[in-house]
């Protein structure tokens, strides 16, 4: 998933000819494919393949099931540049006219880097003028115009140099009491209906994952939908300038209320990054933003909640999840305030401590509202079922 936000001044044409500006933000978000050659194609005329990998059926890489008669191409491009390549493409920016761009912020959070085998076709031929080589996408059936030699080919072959092993697969139940998992596979972590546990898949295992549930308060008969965060303790350096607890967050994001400094000073940081699946980034990131800056304390316990009572299996890992905090810190920032603008441009997170958090929420209408907080969230911004 990209996200980007572009921190900027708008200018416009004011009254009697007169110009002025105004400071903007805008997110960006959306999924992002990019596929490129691991190889030199100075020779093969081939700057893409085309194609996302995502459009066609992918099998795990085994030189058995290829046979003996298939030549790969040597990989060239090294990982780590291709992971520079990726990040080069998404730091780009266009501008138009009247826009002034102070500060772009991008994340690339849920990354996943494959090596991909595409099949090609190569036809050795002969002629008055010598040897030469036709290839034909195997896919699209396309005529690719290369100079390679065949004979180049033959030369470089590292089929034997790549690791590979067969396909191992997990019981979709608990470990704990055999009960099956709910029927969401692409969840990072899945909680059983029956013993209340949460696992993540680790290692070609299953890892428990300790947790805690934030209380409800004492509504009767109310069902409750608890919704998974990672609630990030973590530190804002730049520069000379470290922001460690609460006092010092609310000098670069104050709300407007008085608030007791003394017992500021003994409090953390904490971000709080929905686990969730999501349907409306805006407004989910909308919502967890108004929660990091309100800084909320929760009376913790585990697990015991009615039938009616649901946990909902958690779609973002911890890794990913602090990528994310760095989402969380351009939203807060306010588009006007420049000396948060000027720490947050070179901030760094420094997260010392990271708990799987469970939040209650009431369902009021079109909204689910947090218990403590009453903080609203649209129903259709995220998916539940």
């Amino acid at each position: 998933m990209f996200f980007q936000w572009i921190f900027g001044r708008e200018h416009y044409k004011a009254s009697y000819g007169t110009s002025a500006w105004e400071s903007f933000k805008k997110l960006r978000s959306n999924l992002w494919f990019r596929t490129f050659p691991a190889f030199d194609t100075s020779k093969w005329g081939l700057p893409s393949i085309g194609l996302r990998a995502q459009a066609v059926k992918v099998l795990p890489f085994n030189k058995q099931r290829m046979g003996s008669d298939p030549l790969l191409v040597r990989q060239t491009v090294p990982f780590k540049e291709a992971v520079n390549l990726v990040r080069h493409s998404v730091e780009s920016i266009g501008t138009a006219d009247g826009i002034d761009i102070e500060m772009v912020k991008f994340e690339l959070v849920g990354e996943r880097y494959s090596l991909l085998f595409f099949p090609f076709y190569c036809y050795a031929l002969k002629g008055s003028k010598g040897k030469s080589m036709l290839l034909v996408d195997a896919l699209s059936h396309k005529v690719i115009k290369g100079t390679v030699d065949v004979d180049e080919i033959k030369g470089n072959p590292v089929g034997d140099k790549i690791p590979y092993r067969p396909l191992r697969f997990l019981p979709f139940t608990c470990p704990n009491c055999g009960r099956d998992f709910p029927l969401k596979p692409h969840a990072k972590i899945h909680v059983c209906e029956s013993c209340a546990q949460a696992w993540q898949e680790q290692g070609g295992e299953y890892v428990s994952v300790p947790y805690r549930v934030a209380a409800a308060d004492d509504s009767s008969g109310v069902s409750w939908k608890y919704l998974p965060f990672w609630r990030l303790t973590a530190a804002i350096k730049s520069g000379q300038a470290q922001y460690r607890t609460l006092k010092e967050f609310f000098e670069l994001f104050p709300l407007p209320r008085v608030m007791d400094g003394d017992a500021l000073k003994k409090r953390n940081i904490c971000f709080y990054v929905p686990a969730f699946r999501i349907r409306d980034v805006r407004a989910v990131d909308k919502f967890a933003a108004q929660l990091t800056r309100k800084q909320p304390q929760f009376t913790e316990t585990a697990f015991s909640g009615n039938e009616q009572d649901v946990l909902y299996d958690v779609w973002l890992s911890m890794k990913d999840a602090k990528e994310m905090a760095y989402v969380l810190l351009y939203s807060m920032t306010n588009k006007d305030h420049k000396k948060t603008k000027d720490i947050v441009r070179d901030a760094e997170l420094h997260f010392v401590n990271a708990r799987l958090l469970w939040l209650p929420f009431m369902e009021k209408g079109i909204y689910l509202r947090e218990s403590q907080t009453d903080f609203a969230l649209q129903k259709n911004a995220i998916e539940l079922d």
